[in-house]
């Protein structure tokens, strides 16, 4: 009687498959740092892996694409979850955008290349890290909103709180053009960017109840 088992390798899946796409992520990660993302080549990532193509494909059926898409999107998922769980833990508006922007700072730290790319072509409109910046900042843009509220800033315009919001984009940006990020260059720049955007906060509240 004929065997009914599929032939190949037992698909992987699940947890199983997400452990094994780690190295690949990684690896894509480091190339990062010296490559921009449309000038990786499948045969660098696997050199770089360690993987052949045939394993390659079997954990990322959509090539280079899903790679790419997925490091990103890990990478904007741990920055909005470390946000809000900075904010979570502090009291007052004013420690809830310092514990925010103390979050950004360590995540930037933390991503390495990653944050690097993420900046170094999140500006190109047909990138992946675009698409994902703009969702990071749509959502920084709402919780900076919601502070300027609880400070008693009603009136404060969504167009301000974006600039806000560019003004810490810029911070990061020319923090971590250079890799590895010294820590006490991260405090500086943290403080540096907590203050300005406080400072600001406060300078419209005090026109606004002039």
């Amino acid at each position: 009687m004929p065997s009914t088992r599929a032939r190949g390798r037992p698909r992987v899946a699940g947890e199983a498959l997400t452990l094994r796409q780690q190295s690949v992520l990684a690896a894509a990660a480091r190339l990062l740092a010296s490559h921009r993302s449309n000038a990786i080549t499948i045969d660098q990532l696997i050199a770089a892996a360690g993987t052949s193509k045939p394993t390659f494909y079997r954990w990322f059926p959509g090539g280079l694409g899903q790679v790419l898409d997925m490091l990103i999107s890990q990478a904007n998922t741990s920055l909005m979850a470390a946000i809000l769980m900075a904010i979570g833990r502090s009291q007052t508006a004013e420690e809830r955008i310092r514990a925010g922007i103390k979050a950004y700072f360590d995540w930037g730290i933390a991503m390495g290349p990653v944050a690097q790319a993420i900046y170094r072509e999140g500006f190109y409109e047909d990138s992946v890290p675009y698409r994902y910046r703009q969702q990071t900042v749509e959502a920084v843009v709402s919780l900076l909103e919601q502070q300027a509220l609880s400070l008693g800033m009603s009136g404060v315009s969504r167009r301000a709180i974006e600039t806000l919001v560019s003004w810490i984009e810029c911070a990061g940006a020319i923090l971590l053009r250079d890799y590895p990020v010294a820590q006490d260059a991260a405090e500086q720049q943290c403080q540096m960017t907590c203050a300005m955007v406080i400072a600001m906060l406060q300078l419209y509240r005090n026109h606004e109840l002039s």
